[in-house]
């Protein structure tokens, strides 16, 4: 498979500031961070990418689209404001603690956008490099509300909205958005709510699930919190990197790396289910050592033994790694007591890892061994959340001296739903996961059942992954 490569450029047509429209939020209005806010401070932005065809010009979406697209991410922005807050430090807490304050004036960018890209060849699933798609999503650059006209160093937004043009062709909505206002479910709700009210011409009320912002329904967890600050401050005076924000435009991207879709259809997920029930049969011990893998469980398992199998596992020093680190989340709304609504917005889920040697995922029984190793993971959030999570989250500062494999979005996002009234996604693209080399998983566009892996990562391992994807496909 040869990386074909089209980097062009980018023409901003148009740059507006969208704010909620005038008194449909109290102002200013103060959303406090929780333990589960907190964990994600420091992480590099989150950034969606929603493909959809479109026959026109660049003109005819301006003229017929993108005031609509305006209006209606104004309204979708009352529903959801905090995404048009700033995160500034608390006035009456401890030392860097933050909240999420929207303020008169405050806005999201929304640029429009030309791209001369081959639109088809970005939509497919064969190795592309990945900087063919940053210029795709907005950087969250700083521009002062009415509020920070006076100072020197307005704070940068928490959201950015670009829309690019494909003329004739198509066209994409990116989303660039600080992990600390919301997880994937959030944004995710904020998406398909926005895409209805633009494709309802206004009407707010399709928008038929609200977002819940009520901080007491995570339960009372200031002391992680207050601890996880110190923890995060301890290490960051260690390697001298205290920061409290960071964009887009501030992180160093890998320009070598390349991206790939890879799908499994039911049938092929239902063989790989297969294959851990005949390994766990012929593995010491009376009956099935582990019960049936959901679709996620084996889908990712798979994607880690393949990983461990096509990179290059040697460290500086010669050897291999003592462990190979796999870091996962989960949704801890339907897991706390009592179960947070699902329209709960804001971060809600837990961060686990888990380690296997290179021998151990690169043996015949590795995809048993991923699949238990996911599985009594999943087992320990269940018995004791929020120790599990404090636990995997601090670890999770350490295993990065190694090659860690991380997973960004879930089938049960939904994310082929987002529709704005031109017909459905051609394709979604997590474009951020190029930051930390982690694998993105999505519902199938095509295939009932089916789910979809985006992985990032250099040329040679990215063709040898693909190797090793489809032979445990044919595998017995």
């Amino acid at each position: 498979m040869d990386v074909q490569s089209a980097v062009d450029d980018v023409k901003v047509v148009e740059l507006r500031r969208v704010s909620p429209p005038p008194g449909s939020v109290p102002l200013p209005t103060t959303l406090t961070l929780t333990y589960f806010d907190v964990v994600w401070l420091s992480s590099p932005p989150v950034q969606h990418l929603f493909f959809y065809e479109f026959s026109g010009t660049t003109q005819d979406f301006r003229d017929s689209h993108f005031a609509q697209l305006q209006r209606s991410l104004s309204l979708a922005l009352a529903l959801f404001y905090p995404l048009a807050g700033r995160l500034v430090p608390s006035p009456d807490s401890y030392t860097g603690d933050r909240v999420i304050r929207l303020s008169e004036g405050d806005s999201v960018p929304l640029s429009l956008a030309e791209s001369t890209a081959d639109f088809v060849r970005l939509v497919g699933n064969q190795p592309k490099r990945v900087e063919e798609f940053r210029s795709l999503v907005p950087a969250l650059i700083p521009a002062p509300s009415s509020e920070e006209q006076k100072k020197e160093s307005p704070l940068p937004p928490l959201a950015a909205f670009q829309v690019t043009v494909f003329p004739r062709r198509g066209v994409s909505v990116g989303f660039t958005v600080r992990h600390v206002v919301a997880d994937g479910f959030g944004c995710t709700h904020f998406l398909k709510s926005w895409a209805s009210i633009f494709k309802a011409g206004g009407d707010v009320s399709v928008a038929r699930t609200l977002p819940i912002y009520d901080r007491a329904l995570v339960g009372d967890m200031e002391r992680l919190k207050r601890d996880w600050v110190e923890f995060q401050t301890r290490k960051g005076k260690v390697n001298g990197t205290v920061r409290a924000s960071s964009t887009a435009s501030e992180i160093v991207q890998p320009s070598h790396f390349t991206r790939s879709t890879f799908e499994l259809s039911r049938a092929q997920i239902q063989k790989l289910r297969d294959r851990v029930r005949v390994s766990s049969a012929r593995c010491p011990g009376v009956g099935p050592r582990v019960p049936i893998p959901s679709s996620f469980t084996v889908a990712v398992a798979h994607a880690w033994v393949c990983f461990a199998k096509s990179r290059d596992m040697l460290t500086t020093d010669g050897g291999p790694p003592p462990a190979f680190h796999f870091c996962f989340a989960v949704d801890c709304r339907p897991r706390l007591d009592p179960p947070v609504p699902g329209s709960y917005f804001g971060n809600c889920i837990g961060s686990t890892q888990i380690e296997a040697s290179y021998a151990e995922l690169a043996g015949e029984d590795g995809l048993l061994v991923a699949t238990e190793l996911i599985q009594a993971a999943i087992r320990r959030l269940d018995k004791g959340l929020l120790g599990e999570i404090d636990y995997a989250f601090r670890e999770s500062v350490e295993v990065h001296k190694y090659r860690a494999l991380s997973v960004a979005g879930t089938p049960r996002f939904g994310v082929y739903e987002t529709d704005f009234g031109w017909g459905r996604p051609r394709k979604v693209e997590i474009v951020s996961i190029d930051l930390n080399e982690a694998i993105s998983l999505a519902e199938s566009r095509d295939q009932q059942g089916g789910i979809e892996i985006g992985v990032v990562g250099p040329q040679d391992e990215i063709l040898r992954f693909a190797l090793f994807f489809q032979k445990g496909l044919r595998a017995p």
